[in-house]
């Protein structure tokens, strides 16, 4: 049932298809997703070498920028404190490596806000509605909604 290394480009039907999701889990997966997001976007502990060393990086960090350690935590973090609702849809994407545990479910969600917090234009990201933490968050307000695939 893996979507593995193809799960970041994965569109949502076939992500909803692959994991018997509704909109409600989605939003919970997004919402954990999006604190692990302003979790690695805030410390510069977690940028990589070349970003620690580049002066114009700056917060919020972006995915590039922060490394892949950092990033690895970070979603077994996510995995560790899922919410009951949504922890059997990361017991799917659970897979092993020689090495490490991985999950493609919580780097898809990881992924995925980073990409629509980064590339959003700064307009439309000011345009003063709530977003899922209920209002300003760190950002501004207002956010994408991947599940209407429009701004708020």
């Amino acid at each position: 049932m893996s979507l593995g290394p193809l799960a970041q480009s994965a569109d949502k039907q076939v992500l909803f298809a692959r994991l018997g999701l509704n909109e409600q889990i989605h939003k919970l997966l997004l919402l954990e997703a999006q604190v692990a997001r302003d979790t690695l976007s805030r410390n510069p502990l977690y940028l990589t070498d070349q970003s620690k060393a580049d002066p114009n990086v700056a917060t919020p960090y972006k995915w590039d920028e922060i490394s892949e350690t950092a990033k690895h935590l970070e979603i077994l973090t996510v995995v560790n404190n899922a919410r009951q609702e949504t922890r059997p849809y990361y017991h799917l994407g659970r897979y092993m490596t020689n090495v490490n545990e991985e999950n493609w479910v919580a780097r898809w969600y990881l992924w995925h806000s980073f990409r629509y917090r980064d590339n959003r234009p700064r307009s439309t990201a000011n345009n003063g509605s709530e977003g899922y933490g209920g209002g300003q968050g760190p950002y501004g307000a207002g956010y994408y909604d991947p599940a209407r695939e429009r701004y708020r």
